[in-house]
């Protein structure tokens, strides 16, 4: 079949839809500019302009007052040669989308929605020169705004791009993007900036975080090495970690648990091929939604260590949608058959893609009941806690009627159920370590005795006082006044009272 003779009009639209149009969280355009530094950092290491990762660096230059942001990286830089093919084509990257992080060419673009000029500087190792690609987002809006304005979106690309080069050193190496006059305030929130990226970005665990260290080691067990990089926001020079912690705040920022451990599952194809690899943090109220303030909860999709979606992405993996935000965790894809969609929200459909979802429904079944265990588990030591409570009230007291006796009885009754179906739980914890972990952290072992020993006689051998001085209506009077006392006094006032009235008509 012969092609039409025919070059289609690509309109100016397109660029408004590849700044704006396309994502809905302005704070991407860190995370492309980011994913596309870390992905130079990489081939500065292979083509030996630096001699390992670790010697790259990425830093984010935020000034408030000035309206400004630059993101700044030591990689490759870009040959003059190849600047303007390299910055100026749109979606026509000749990165290898299996290899690299950013692979289509159009996230370079997203600065232009926020700012009033998006400049990008670079040099390449050997050259004297750098060149300077300034694009005018202003002009840019009154362009597309313009209805009688008919240019193509590589007309209106051209129109607002400048290219100017000035000398350098020879052996400098860089490329930095700069975003000038910001029209996003909250892109220049240094603190959402800090937030955004301790999820989003490529960043190593803080030392701080008391299971880093153990899920390294398992990662490394499975012979996968979690991508990082040196991130900087160069206003404290504060080196960025991800924002796991070994506890959680309730929504007054308080401290309302301690993270117990974490556990790990992985997923393998029909071949054995490992396709991903979780951790996921284990707690006493595993029960309960983590509060928003956990900037953290949700277990997160990362990708090469660069977050997909968000902490909402893998709700619907789980029997109840709500159940992702009990979790901390991450769960790294690995191998190409997962490709990021445009949006970096998800990935582009594959039978690999449809084989990990079904596996990870059946994992995150698992984290499901685990839920549920422990609020099992967090029930029934309420119960006996309350029995326990109750028991010593009413070992004070000189006088129980026979609704404190009943209430008591049903306390009891409920007490030793607990310790009843405690018994089934740790039976089965021994078969599923993550239960066994959580169990022995909240339920000790003498709670569980001062249960155990039957108190039957206890109850039976209290019976109401002798009053031996009065008629048996002037007793029913006394009786109900030693209830109200119990009900309007601590026990230890009304025990006194009571005490006085027995004495004085026994």
């Amino acid at each position: 079949m012969a092609p039409l003779n025919y070059k289609p009009h690509i309109g100016k639209n397109v660029i408004e839809t590849l700044t704006l149009g396309m994502y809905e969280n302005p704070f991407f355009i860190y995370r492309e500019y980011v994913q596309n530094a870390a992905d130079q950092i990489d081939i500065a290491v292979e083509q030996g302009i630096l001699s390992k990762k670790d010697e790259g660096k990425i830093e984010i230059n935020i000034n408030k007052e000035e309206k400004f942001i630059s993101i700044k990286d030591n990689a490759t830089g870009i040959r003059s040669s190849e600047v303007l093919k390299f910055l100026g084509d749109v979606a026509n990257s000749q990165k290898d989308r299996t290899k690299r992080k950013g692979f289509r060419g159009i996230g370079r673009l997203g600065g232009l929605g926020y700012c009033k000029k998006l400049i990008f500087k670079t040099s390449y190792q050997g050259e004297k020169e750098k060149n300077i690609i300034t694009l005018n987002a202003e002009l840019l809006k009154k362009i597309i705004e313009d209805k009688a304005d008919t240019s193509d979106a590589a007309s209106v690309i051209s129109l607002i791009t400048n290219l100017t080069k000035k000398e350098v050193d020879a052996e400098s190496h860089f490329f930095e993007v700069i975003l000038e006059y910001v029209t996003k305030e909250e892109l220049l929130e240094i603190e959402k900036v800090k937030e955004y990226l301790s999820m989003v970005a490529p960043i190593p665990y803080n030392k701080e975080f008391t299971f880093s260290k153990k899920i390294y080691q398992y990662f490394k067990s499975k012979n996968f090495k979690i991508d990082e990089y040196d991130i900087r926001l160069t206003i404290n020079n504060n080196k960025l970690y991800k924002a796991y912690k070994n506890n959680f705040l309730d929504r007054f920022n308080n401290i309302s648990s301690q993270l117990i451990d974490v556990d790990f599952f992985e997923i393998r194809n029909n071949d054995e091929e490992l396709i991903a690899l979780a951790w996921y943090g284990l707690s006493d109220i595993i029960n309960k939604i983590l509060p928003s303030n956990n900037i953290e909860r949700g277990l997160r999709l990362r990708k090469e260590n660069i977050q997909i979606g968000d902490e909402n992405t893998l709700n619907k993996f789980f029997r109840e949608d709500r159940f992702n935000h009990h979790f901390v965790g991450e769960i790294h894809v690995i191998g190409d058959s997962f490709i990021p969609n445009a949006r970096r929200d998800y990935f582009n459909d594959t039978s690999t893609l449809v084989f990990f979802e079904k596996e990870l429904k059946k994992e995150l079944k698992k984290l499901y009941d685990i839920a549920h265990y422990t609020s099992n588990i967090l029930n029934r030591k309420k119960e006996i806690e309350l029995y326990i409570q109750e028991k010593e009230k009413f070992e004070k007291q000189s006088f129980r009627s026979e609704v404190e006796k009943n209430n008591f009885l049903q306390i009891k009754e409920k007490a030793e159920k607990a310790v009843k179906t405690l018994s089934k739980i740790k039976a089965i914890s021994k078969l599923l370590e993550p239960i066994k972990k959580i169990y022995s952290n909240i339920i000790s072992e003498d709670l569980i005795s001062k249960v155990i020993e039957d108190n039957k006689q206890f109850i039976q051998e209290i019976s109401k006082p002798s009053f031996s001085k009065i008629s048996k209506e002037q007793e029913k009077i006394v009786l109900e006044i030693f209830a109200i006392l119990e009900n309007k006094l601590p026990i230890e006032k009304a025990e006194e009272i009571k005490q006085i009235i027995i004495e004085k008509y026994n």
